[in-house]
């Protein structure tokens, strides 16, 4: 039988994609390199509730290892900034569960799946996409579909085999490196923490995420090509000798290792070609500053799977007629990534002390609008200090109509 769909990923991106075909009424198949779902971990594990909320998947509720309110953020001189909602606005979540529950969702609403088969190469007709070959119990396999689509991550194989995502340069990239800890003593349990610094995270940020009963995930993402040591050697750094942890984590113990990589470069120029298409990771729909991926990956994914699952009902799988998916999650988040992208780049060349002044100036608020791309008012705050170069920073700021 020809599948409507292939997915290839079985991770929120994935699951979520298959859900959103089958939906639309499509047969869907979900392959994945891995022969249990859900493992390694190698994110923070947080999830806000708006992404799930718009792709109408409920969270598993046995996934919810906390809830959160907003975070705390500290500038490269600790200077603190809080943003907290009256309700939980997030989770912390198990991503073995989570992944795993979303995945068994996919199977129960119809999915069929074929775990522990690595793609090797696509199989076309006329140029046009039209299934995949893969590598499943020592023997090599032909899958057929209508579109194939590629949630498999970071390292995805369909964006090399489609050609739609070039190498990475080592700035287009962040690395991770993170703990799960227990024994821990947060001053607070229902707020993420955040920490800038050139000293402590150059081009990226550590955090510390609560998870409930004494214990937290605890991370470091550091860009790429500026680093002068590991980030684990970052990470140690920190919780051996800054004042945050000192406090919260100096009797905490290690109970888990977590590495990983994001691409913080924004989403790829296009994610579509004749018989197939890209998401969540794959395709770069990434936060730029945040690095958070998981929210926007279920949303784009439910997009992905009913554009698919119309275009193979209709027969008409060209890139062309697959660009609706390109629109829809375009108009969603396109500005958004955009703008944060340019802000990422100039908090970069910002120097730790400006970007103290400037901790000084802002609310929360005004730090969930900027990560959105959105406008605030401290144009006039900025000015009163009369510090230069914080001037020049609002400046570059009115540029991109954020300020």
């Amino acid at each position: 039988m020809v599948n409507h769909v292939i997915v290839v990923g079985a991770g929120p991106a994935g699951s979520s994609t298959a859900m959103g075909a089958l939906r639309a009424g499509a047969n869907v198949t979900i392959v994945d390199k891995k022969t249990n779902v859900g493992v390694p971990v190698q994110c923070g594990e947080a999830i806000g509730k708006t992404g799930p909320g718009v792709a109408d998947i409920d969270i598993p509720k046995e996934s919810i290892r906390a809830q959160v309110r907003g975070f705390r953020l500290y500038s490269p001189g600790r200077i603190s900034v809080d943003y907290a909602t009256e309700e939980p606005s997030g989770f912390i979540i198990d991503r073995r569960v989570f992944d795993k529950e979303l995945f068994a969702r996919a199977a129960e609403a119809g999915a069929d799946s074929l775990l522990g088969a690595r793609v090797l190469d696509l199989t076309r007709s006329n140029g046009t996409v039209n299934g995949v070959v893969v590598r499943h119990n020592g023997q090599r396999k032909i899958l057929k579909a209508q579109v194939v689509i590629g949630a498999d991550g970071v390292n995805s194989q369909i964006a090399r085999l489609t050609g739609l995502r070039k190498a990475y340069k080592p700035d287009d990239i962040d690395s991770c490196f993170a703990y799960e800890m227990a024994n821990c003593d947060l001053e607070v349990t229902d707020l993420m923490e955040f920490l800038l610094g050139s000293e402590v995270s150059p081009r990226g940020y550590i955090w510390i995420f609560p998870k409930g009963a004494g214990r937290a995930n605890v991370g470091i993402g550091i860009g790429g090509g500026v680093e002068t040591k590991t980030a684990k050697e970052y990470l140690d750094h920190f919780l051996k000798h800054h004042d945050v942890a000192k406090g919260q984590l100096n009797k905490a113990k290690v109970i888990e290792t977590r590495v990983g990589a994001l691409p913080v470069c924004g989403p790829n120029r296009t994610n579509v070609v004749d018989g197939a298409l890209l998401v969540g990771d794959a395709a770069g729909q990434i936060h730029p500053i945040t690095g958070g991926g998981m929210g926007y990956a279920m949303v784009c994914g439910s997009i992905a799977g009913r554009v698919a699952a119309q275009c193979a009902e209709t027969d008409k799988v060209t890139a062309t007629h697959l660009q609706q998916y390109e629109k829809e999650w375009r108009k969603l988040y396109g500005d958004e990534f955009d703008q944060s992208l340019k802000l990422r780049d100039l908090i970069l060349q910002t120097e730790d002390a400006t970007l103290d002044k400037l901790a000084h100036i802002v609310t929360g608020e005004s730090i969930v609008r900027m990560t959105a791309g959105k406008k605030v008012k401290i144009f006039m705050k900025a000015m009163a200090t009369k510090d230069r170069k914080l001037i020049a920073l609002m400046q570059e700021l009115r540029k991109l109509r954020m300020v």
